[in-house]
């Protein structure tokens, strides 16, 4: 049986300055900000620039829209040459399709891309298009948005293991966070310094001596909340090994769901059923 794969992602609803003296047609304070994030995210998805790009042609089709999860189908033109009979070509329009699921309560916060490289090479090029798309509706109510991809804990700990003893580098790139469903994993210390600096995102460097090598080990608190938190969509981490050039980072290993490509021809809110109950 035919199936598709699709990407985890997850956003995070970030103030875009905590120290704002609020907004005239809009939140108060940041509190009041932090507390209508979703709201306000989801006003943003009804807007009609989503997914809209100024390189490439796309049609959005809003399918669901049910409480806090919305289903669509994003076609994206990708012209191509058709050979003719007269041995010569003619360019001819080509919209291949994917879904997009967004799950937008507070506590959720994601966002699962179909993979069809006819439609985008990765699916984080579609995350990374929607992202883009939400930044002028959202910054009107004094909002960003950053969404990274989910992988398996499980792979940053096998990375260690294998190259044990080669470390040198380590790099946690967090979001900061504004979700205490995966934030907890995070030291207090880190989380209230990374928004009393009023910062979006941060970089945590662990680098040992040339001749030496980082040792990480898992009954670290502090490394395995980095590492948690950075699993759940909360960053990345790129890792430098000894003699090697090219980092190794965790967003080349996303997290991923099937479905059957027979359930995805059926109806939409059947579809967006299957998503949500793949996607808990």
């Amino acid at each position: 049986m035919a199936k598709s794969r699709f990407h985890l992602f997850r956003y995070q609803l970030l103030p875009r300055d905590r120290y704002f003296q609020g907004d005239l047609y809009g939140p108060n304070s940041v509190d009041e900000l932090i507390k209508q994030k979703n709201e306000l995210f989801s006003a943003a998805l009804r807007a009609p620039t989503l997914f809209k790009s100024e390189r490439t042609e796309v049609n959005v089709q809003k399918l669901v829209d049910s409480d806090d999860f919305f289903l669509y189908r994003i076609a994206v033109n990708r012209s191509v040459n058709l050979e003719t009979k007269d041995f010569g070509s003619r360019p001819a329009d080509h919209w291949p399709k994917i879904w997009v699921a967004i799950w937008n309560h507070p506590d959720k916060q994601l966002i699962a891309v179909q993979h069809r490289t006819q439609a985008f090479q990765k699916p984080i090029a579609a995350a990374r298009l929607l992202m883009k798309s939400l930044e002028e509706p959202l910054s009107r109510h004094q909002l960003v948005a950053a969404a990274e991809p989910l992988f398996e804990e499980k792979v940053f700990w096998d990375l260690v293991d294998k190259h044990k003893g080669r470390i040198k580098k380590v790099e946690f790139e967090l979001v900061t966070p504004n979700m205490a469903s995966i934030s907890k994993a995070l030291p207090d210390d880190l989380r209230s310094f990374a928004k009393r600096t009023n910062a979006v995102k941060s970089t945590l460097s662990l680098e040992s001596d040339p001749e030496s090598a980082l040792v990480l080990e898992k009954s670290d608190e502090v490394v395995e909340g980095l590492a948690s938190y950075t699993s759940e969509g909360g960053g990345n981490v790129s890792i430098s090994l000894a003699g090697i050039k090219k980092k190794i980072s965790t967003s080349t290993t996303v997290k991923e769901i099937e479905v059957a490509d027979a359930k995805l021809e059926g109806d939409a809110d059947a579809v967006a059923e299957i998503l949500k109950s793949l996607m808990k």
